[in-house]
């Protein structure tokens, strides 16, 4: 069978928000088994515990960790099928924003409002543990920038064509609070070609912690193809 020619392949970023398949039990398993290595993450950080009592837990830790590794290469990312060049749910799942398999995320739960077109708009829900902590008791900034950076991300991928970013302004307006409910928007403000600005907003209730604007540049089919090449090259080493 011939391998398509990637130049004349649709763009692969297309809709890579929206989940297609449903998760396998083991990636359900997964979820539950990140959503605890967030826990640990929380109460390491604010624990009291004596000396014995953290070598009891790095014990049951070393032994998860080894049971783990043992079977480190079933589950590898095996890149897009063939003649495709969107693995959507891979990225969705892994997302160190968004992913509930990857333990750094909040996750953030994501929302269209609209009707899925340049003129809707991505919200973002999330609810920042203590392990993001910057200036005390608040979110650091550079959280909170790469969580516009997904936010925008997603809204500029509305326009059908979506890509890379390319430049990222955030103003921060007022402190971010941890372990609050906060709320990302974000939504296209103009596009020029295969310039896409986007633009968003941070609140907690109704005080603007944040504004970010961005600049995406659709990415070509080829050159996707070859980050996912690169991408199995290291895998492979």
């Amino acid at each position: 069978m011939s391998t398509p020619d990637p130049a004349n392949l649709p763009n692969p970023f297309k809709g890579f928000h929206i989940r297609t398949e449903e998760r396998s039990e083991n990636d359900k398993w997964r979820i539950e088994i990140a959503q605890e290595v967030r826990t640990v993450i929380d109460q390491l950080l604010g624990t009291s515990a004596p000396v014995e009592e953290l070598e009891r837990t790095q014990a049951i830790i070393n032994q998860a960790v080894a049971l783990l590794k043992s079977r480190s290469h079933s589950h590898d990312y095996e890149g897009p099928s063939e003649g495709s060049l969107a693995p959507l749910n891979s990225f969705l799942d892994r997302s160190p924003i968004i992913g509930g398999i990857n333990p750094l995320s909040v996750p953030m739960r994501i929302e269209i409002d609209g009707d899925g077109g340049t003129e809707s708009t991505v919200v973002g829900h999330a609810i920042f543990p203590a392990a993001y902590e910057g200036p005390p008791g608040c979110v650091h900034g550079g959280f909170i920038a790469a969580y516009f950076d997904e936010v925008l991300g997603m809204a500029q991928s509305l326009s059908g064509n979506p890509g890379m970013t390319v430049n990222l302004t955030v103003d921060y307006r007022a402190p971010t609070p941890l372990k609050q409910p906060v709320i990302f928007r974000g939504r296209v403000a103009s596009i020029d070609g295969r310039k896409i600005s986007v633009s968003g907003t941070l609140h907690h209730g109704e005080t603007l912690c944040a504004e970010a604007k961005g600049l995406f540049v659709s990415m070509r089919p080829e050159v996707f193809s070859r980050l996912v090449e690169i991408r199995q090259a290291q895998q492979d080493s």
